[in-house]
């Protein structure tokens, strides 16, 4: 038979495969008689086994008739698929992996009609494939397709991996009709191996890997048998039992052991790279092709699944790891606390920082620093394993010195005290690094959730401000509790150097809120102070001022309001004509200066703002505080032409004596009256007597806060003059307002 002309004349990569056919049914050797050139160029993907031998720098060329493990590896599947073609003249279709080249070969091999004595022939086609999936569309038994897809199916509706393990492995060994089934996966750092998966019939006595010492260096020893090409391992009978015995001993006994007669083993590649394996036992050996089919296909996918579930958890260890001292890290202590809050059991935040650490660096350079931190954390290791064993310690280290203990399943106070005390002593022992002796110190300032916070953010801010509080007072206590006074404290001396930081880059500033009467006729704007953090974020009024007013420099933010806001409404006014009055809010502290009404003199001088289009703001608390100095101050202003409002009119000192020597032209009804005025006939009908009260003594009335129809409607209904609010008008940039003038 002419086998060179069979495999020239087909397109595919193809071989004329003989087999020796021995009396006892088996085989004996296996020879490439023939091969067209695309053989050949598969074969030149393949592992060479001469490995360039006798100084040969080539692979082997291709000689016909030549033994096929003078061309690749052993493979007892190509064995076993060109027996049954040559041999048992049956057609197969079937494929294989080779894992050092990445490829898939679909194979197909067909018997041919001619036999030498002893030897039979087949034909072998091989086509390589690079996709894996596509694969399942060209098997010829639907029940393989279906078998792997339904494994796949198993392996993406779990919701995590063990759980999808458990389910891939129980469906694999029913497949194979196997006594047991196992995924094992390979440590190949720490030479260790765990089990992944595995299952087995009810009440097997098969002998678990697991009862045997050193399993890690058997499950290496598979590398070696498997191969580069990595195909998979079959054991089916007596005769390729004593082949294991002779190749690889050690396995062979503890497969003796364990009860095990048969066996199909494949390895879980990623790439080049050795995951682990996955096997069945006492398998239906009837049924090996379609059950090395199935499990081949699934042992891809599987290794895909696992790889990239490896690398999930690699990254995940990575982003919640603290990469210098090994400790969780911030991500890690949030999730934490998380978790802790949402069972709403009690626990302890402590914050914990390093005094005078850069000091550390400065003298012993960064190195020593980062060495000593690792030294630090591996005591509080030490700690945490140790001291209160029924307390929960949680150690995290969430950037540069700066480290979080979280402490729960304490009783009382002092035990919480005691834990954290431990922590802080293991300092107390100097720290060797790099021969020289490190002092350190540090500050541990706590909180508890839920009584000093009831969320993740607000515990972590308390805490701090209790470490930040050790540290400011420098005292030789090192232990804090958070208080809301420490608290009060801190925002106080923040939001001191946040105004004063401002003043100095002039980042104080304004906007204009609307001021309509009934009719929706503008009648002018108040000026709002505004004021930006170092970042540009717009600090709300409510914190800064009174702290501007506590600390004394509320009427230097109110003069640098006054000369924004004045220079540029009377340029506004100049370039429109408009007929509006801009008002402008003063503190008590700001009016009551000398030199106040000189102020404002200058202030109409700069911005030729007509005293008559300007309006003062006060509080009723000024009658109070220094009612003769008051009225003097405004007396002066009236004489100057400047309109005078009382703002806030019924939230302090009202009193109709006071009013009747007030000489105001408008009262403002604070917006805590308006909010309420629809929900009650007394609340309405209070806000109704104000109007009245204001129109008697000759006063204008403004309501602050209208935001919605309702209140609009019942304000013209009691006869109030104009609104101020969110139903007409927001509080205006400049441009707005500009805008806002013109129409546009």
């Amino acid at each position: 038979m002419d086998f060179n002309g069979i495999v020239d004349s087909i397109f595919a990569p193809s071989c004329v495969v003989s087999v020796e056919k021995r009396p006892d049914g088996r085989y004996g050797e296996i020879r490439l008689v023939a091969g067209n050139s695309r053989y050949a160029d598969v074969l030149g993907t393949r592992v060479d086994p001469f490995e360039k031998r006798e100084g040969s720098s080539d692979r082997a060329p291709f000689i016909p008739g030549r033994l096929y493990t003078e061309y690749f590896q052993q493979s007892i599947n190509f064995e076993d698929v060109c027996y049954r073609a040559a041999v048992l003249k049956k057609e197969v279709h079937t494929y294989a992996h080779i894992y050092n080249v990445d490829t898939w070969f679909d194979i197909y091999a067909m018997p041919l009609d001619h036999e030498d004595g002893n030897i039979c022939y087949c034909l072998y086609l091989t086509v390589p494939n690079s996709d894996a999936g596509s694969l399942l569309e060209t098997f010829n038994s639907s029940k393989t397709a279906n078998d792997v897809l339904k494994t796949c199916i198993r392996l993406h509706k779990a919701t995590n991996l063990q759980d999808a393990m458990d389910s891939v492995i129980a469906e694999i060994r029913q497949i194979c009709k196997a006594e047991g089934c196992t995924v094992l996966l390979l440590d190949h750092e720490e030479e260790k191996y765990s089990i992944l998966a595995t299952d087995f019939v009810p009440n097997s006595s098969i002998k678990r890997v697991t009862q045997f010492d050193g399993y890690y260096n058997i499950a290496i020893s598979w590398k070696d048998m498997l191969g580069d090409e990595g195909d998979c391992i079959v054991v089916r009978n007596e005769e390729e039992m004593e082949e294991v015995s002779r190749i690889n001993n050690p396995w062979y006994q503890t497969l003796v052991e364990a009860g095990v007669k048969s066996v199909v083993l494949f390895p879980l590649r990623q790439g080049k790279d050795l995951l682990g394996f996955m096997w069945a036992v006492n398998f239906d050996t009837d049924n090996t092709q379609h059950i090395k089919e199935t499990l081949e296909l699934t042992a891809f996918f599987l290794s895909a699944h696992i790889a990239h579930y490896q690398v999930i958890t690699r990254l995940h260890h990575m982003s919640y790891t603290d990469a210098l001292t090994g400790l969780p890290n911030r991500y890690a202590l949030t999730d934490h606390i998380s978790e802790l809050i949402e069972k709403k059991e009690r626990f302890a935040a402590v914050s914990i920082d390093f005094n005078d650490f850069k000091h550390v660096n400065n003298t012993f350079g960064f190195e020593a620093g980062n060495k000593t931190l690792i030294s630090v954390a591996s005591r509080w290791k030490d700690v945490s394993d140790t001291s209160f064993p029924d307390i929960g310690k949680y150690l995290a280290c969430i950037g540069g010195d700066e480290f979080f203990l979280i402490v729960s399943g304490y009783s009382t106070e002092e035990e919480l005290k005691s834990v954290i005390s431990c922590y802080n002593d293991a300092l107390s022992d100097c720290l060797t690094v790099e021969g020289c002796e490190i002092y350190l110190t540090a500050s541990l300032g706590y909180a508890e959730y839920p009584t000093d916070a009831d969320s993740l953010d607000a515990l972590i801010s308390q805490a701090n401000v209790a470490m930040n509080e050790i540290k400011r007072a420098g005292s030789s206590e090192h232990i804090l509790k958070f208080t809301p006074d420490i608290r009060r404290d801190e925002q106080i001396l923040t939001i001191e150097r946040m105004i004063r930081n401002a003043l100095e880059n002039d980042r104080i500033s304004f906007f204009l809120q609307p001021q309509y009467d009934m009719n929706h006729r503008l009648r002018g704007f108040e000026a709002l102070a505004r004021m930006k953090d170092s970042d540009g974020n717009i600090v709300n009024p409510d914190e800064f001022i009174p702290v501007a007013e506590k600390i004394g420099l509320i009427d230097v933010v109110d003069g640098t309001v006054f000369r924004k806001a004045a220079m540029f409404f009377g340029e506004l006014l100049r370039e429109s004509g408009a007929r509006l009055t801009l008002s402008l809010n003063t503190s008590v502290r700001h009016m009551m200066k000398s030199d106040f009404t000189d102020e404002i003199r200058r202030l109409i001088k700069d911005s030729r703002v007509p005293a008559d289009q300007l309006e003062i703001e006060i509080t009723e608390s000024i009658m109070i505080d220094s009612v003769d100095k008051a009225l003097r101050c405004i007396d002066e202003l009236k004489s100057m032409g400047i309109k005078i409002a009382i703002d806030d009119f019924g939230t302090g000192y009202s009193s109709l004596s006071y009013l009747n020597r007030f000489p105001a032209d408008v009262i403002k009804i604070d917006k805590s009256f308006i909010d309420a005025m629809n929900k009650s006939d007394s609340s309405r009908q209070y806000v109704a007597a104000i109007i009245s009260m204001g129109h008697v003594m000759g006063f204008d009335v403004i309501s602050e806060g209208v935001e919605n129809q309702e209140q609009l409607s019942t304000l013209r209904e009691i006869g109030c003059d104009y609104v101020q609010g969110f139903i007409w008008g927001r509080p205006l940039p400049m441009v707005a307002a500009m805008n806002l003038i013109s129409g546009r």
